[in-house]
């Protein structure tokens, strides 16, 4: 695609049916994609897809969001700008993976308890997977072989084998898995446990993926929702949702040594292609908070499109 994408987010808009793109250089929201015109009701436009989550092909061409509200995924090429294909899935759909090594694409579908697998050629789904009880994010192991969902009400991580679209494994865990990241080397999992639904404290559940023993279960903040893993490995960095902040975690340690104020309800986090930056999307105040992470100080405040949701750094 050429350098015009260095240095590019892009954000899912949920309650209006949009992709901003903001350029990191700048800080500025700098276009919008619109992905529908939605419906009008007593003069205020209402979604129709809802997009949650996107991913991007290895030649970086084409984009597939999640359209919770309509439960189909959208391909949108980026040289046209504009959806070029619509495919039809589970219901609810939230978190995207490609596996580019069987040229893949899978879709959690939260309200039907299942991953869809999706060809990348033929754009065709090839396999229905059954998870737990609303599955939520979705995250592939460094070599291929595995897909580790997590399922929110099953308190659940299910482990599907990329070679058969099979379930290979479940795991329980404690109440409320919500996302999960991995460690540096794929050998740690680390599953975001948010304490909305029990009003207690959230934590982070670490798994090792070769056995997949629960190593540790650290408590964290108020209602952590996301994490993503610092480019030295030695941090993790928690959007707390009640918190409004980003906590950071000193891995070796398990403590929590430092705090960033960001925007209202942060619920993803990100980390710009170039490692300079943490990226939050703030469901409250529509914005995307900037993050340098040399110093742990907020860089930017992006007016983004209503309800951002996923981050893709490009």
């Amino acid at each position: 695609m050429g350098n015009d994408m260095e240095n590019k987010v892009y954000i899912c808009n949920t309650g209006e049916d949009s992709i901003s793109i903001v350029d990191l250089n700048s800080f500025l929201q700098i276009g919008k994609m619109e992905l529908q015109q939605g419906i009008n009701l007593s003069g205020i436009r209402k979604p129709t897809l809802g997009p949650h989550h996107m991913v991007i092909d290895h030649n970086q061409q084409y984009l597939y969001t999640s359209n919770s509200h309509n439960s189909t995924i959208s391909v949108i090429d980026l040289i046209k700008k504009k959806i070029v294909d619509d495919i039809g899935v589970g219901s609810c759909p939230t978190h995207l993976q490609i596996c580019n090594k069987n040229k893949t694409l899978y879709v959690v579908n939260s309200d039907s308890n299942s991953v869809t697998a999706i060809d990348l050629e033929t754009r065709a789904p090839i396999a229905q997977i059954p998870v737990g009880a609303m599955p939520h994010d979705v995250k592939l192991s460094i070599d291929g072989q595995k897909l580790y969902v997590v399922n929110v009400e099953a308190h659940s991580l299910t482990v599907i084998d990329t070679s058969s679209n099979e379930q290979d494994k479940t795991i329980i865990t404690p109440p409320h898995p919500y996302h999960i990241t991995l460690s540096q080397d794929g050998k740690l999992l680390y599953i975001i446990n948010t304490g909305y639904p029990l009003m207690e404290a959230g934590s982070i559940t670490v798994v090792e993926s070769g056995t997949y023993q629960i190593m540790d279960r650290i408590f964290v903040g108020k209602m952590p929702m996301d994490a993503v893993i610092g480019h030295q490995g030695l941090y993790l960095y928690i959007a707390d949702a009640e918190m409004n902040a980003v906590s950071v975690l000193e891995i070796q340690s398990q403590k929590l040594i430092h705090q960033i104020s960001v925007g209202r309800m942060p619920g993803c986090i990100a980390r710009s292609e170039n490692g300079k930056y943490l990226l939050t999307t703030n469901i409250q105040d529509n914005t995307l908070s900037v993050i340098d992470q040399a110093e742990l100080k907020l860089a930017a405040i992006i007016p983004v499109g209503i309800e951002p949701n996923g981050i893709l750094c490009i």
